[in-house]
């Protein structure tokens, strides 16, 4: 017969397991997806291009050619973010990036929709579930 304190510890260990398969694997690294708004260069530019990373609009004229979107979640690296989504703008042809503020949130509907990827080096069927979204507007002057 089993003790009262290894039935319990049974009963726990049993509990811990189905919370741990319940919960949704959330990947650490950043999912960057590209939702294209404007007319994009014919010629794409090297993905380590050096272009600035605005944090408000410039006083020059320009256009927003594609939202860039970065996801992450609470182990994904925030600078790794920021890196997938400049490397992403640039890739496109954007001139800059206007960034804004990380969202937390659940965004896992937002990454399953279609979106169109320029990249060859990521993953754009991804449905996982994030917690962070940065959104960059990848701008050309006019």
């Amino acid at each position: 017969m089993l003790s009262s304190q290894t039935k319990l510890l049974a009963l726990i260990a049993a509990a811990f397991a189905a919370f741990l398969s319940a919960c949704p694997n959330r990947p650490t690294k950043p999912l960057v997806l590209t939702e294209q708004v404007g007319e994009l260069p014919v010629q794409f530019t090297a993905p380590d291009c050096q272009i600035p990373v605005l944090k408000a609009p410039p006083s020059q004229p320009y256009e927003v050619i594609a939202r860039v979107k970065t996801y992450g979640n609470p182990d994904t690296d925030q600078a790794e973010m920021d890196q997938a989504l400049h490397r992403e703008a640039c890739a496109i042809g954007a001139q800059a990036v206007i960034v804004e503020q990380r969202k937390e949130g659940e965004f896992a509907d937002e990454v399953s929709m279609t979106h169109m990827g320029y990249s060859t080096i990521r993953d754009y069927t991804s449905t996982a579930e994030y917690a962070y979204q940065i959104v960059g507007l990848a701008i050309r002057y006019k």
